[in-house]
């Protein structure tokens, strides 16, 4: 009997990765689950998440707890001063009450512990290049893979300081390629390009361009795409649960041809 390998690969996206949810609910709905995830950001958390509970119910659960605890504790504290901060300083925010968001989701779970195999990717800022992180503590390396460039100050991995997996590898197919996996399915958003009226908001869609042309590259391997259209800021994450809902609603309307392609 010829086993089949199936990979799955996670798009970084901040709130957009409540989506990713919604196509683990399907893998579930088919009887089947992946042999291996790989995540960038938002994408490594949730991908943690099930391959710690191997339980879309779960991770849903655990990861809007989490933000909803988060959220709580954000309303109380003033918000910096944006425009200036981001000129004199190398981040917005220290990493060590995000360090504490983390924690409560993995504690000191190690790779090892997990029951499906994954690779979480970081960004290296000496080499520039995407970091695959499969060993060590869990909590360590979705940190390292969730650090937004700007927002907060780059962390360590193996003496290495790390940044958010998403400026290289948004959905980390080739990563995927890299292990051997005989079938890839993508989890995505699509996203039309912001328009601008300010020279800052040309820069982000500037961004958000070579972001495109990153992500249409890294698909021309995927076999199977999950694609959510969501009309929300990655930080908004205050409007997790509509994200889900509408991403659970797109993806039960592919579920059948998504089955036909795993049991082909």
């Amino acid at each position: 009997m010829i086993v089949i390998m199936i990979g799955l690969a996670l798009q970084a996206g901040g709130v957009k990765g409540f989506s990713h949810i919604a196509t683990l609910k399907v893998f579930e709905e088919c009887k089947t689950k992946p042999d291996i995830i790989s995540g960038s950001s938002a994408g490594a958390i949730v991908g943690a998440l099930y391959a710690l509970h191997n339980d879309s119910d779960v991770v849903y659960k655990a990861f809007s707890d989490a933000v909803r605890k988060f959220l709580k504790k954000q309303k109380s504290k003033p918000e910096p001063i944006m425009n200036f901060e981001m000129v004199i300083k190398e981040s917005l925010y220290s990493l060590d009450e995000y360090y504490q968001f983390f924690k409560a989701l993995f504690g000191k779970r190690k790779f090892s512990e997990l029951k499906t195999k994954l690779l979480v990717v970081a960004f290296d800022i000496e080499s520039w290049k995407s970091f695959i992180i499969d060993e060590g503590y869990v909590v360590d390396a979705v940190l390292a893979s969730c650090t937004v460039p700007g927002v907060f100050e780059p962390t360590y991995i193996a003496g290495v300081r790390m940044l958010d997996g998403g400026v290289l590898s948004p959905v980390p197919t080739f990563e995927l390629k890299q292990y051997g996996v005989d079938k890839i399915v993508a989890s995505i958003f699509k996203e039309s390009v912001p328009s601008y009226t300010t020279h800052m908001e040309l820069m982000l869609t500037i961004d958000a361009i070579k972001e495109s042309y990153i992500i249409q590259h890294e698909l021309s391997v995927a076999d199977f795409v999950f694609s959510y259209p969501v009309n929300v800021n990655w930080q908004d994450f205050n409007k997790y649960a509509e994200v889900y809902e509408n991403a659970l609603n797109v993806a039960r309307r592919v579920k059948d041809e998504f089955e036909n392609f795993i049991r082909r």
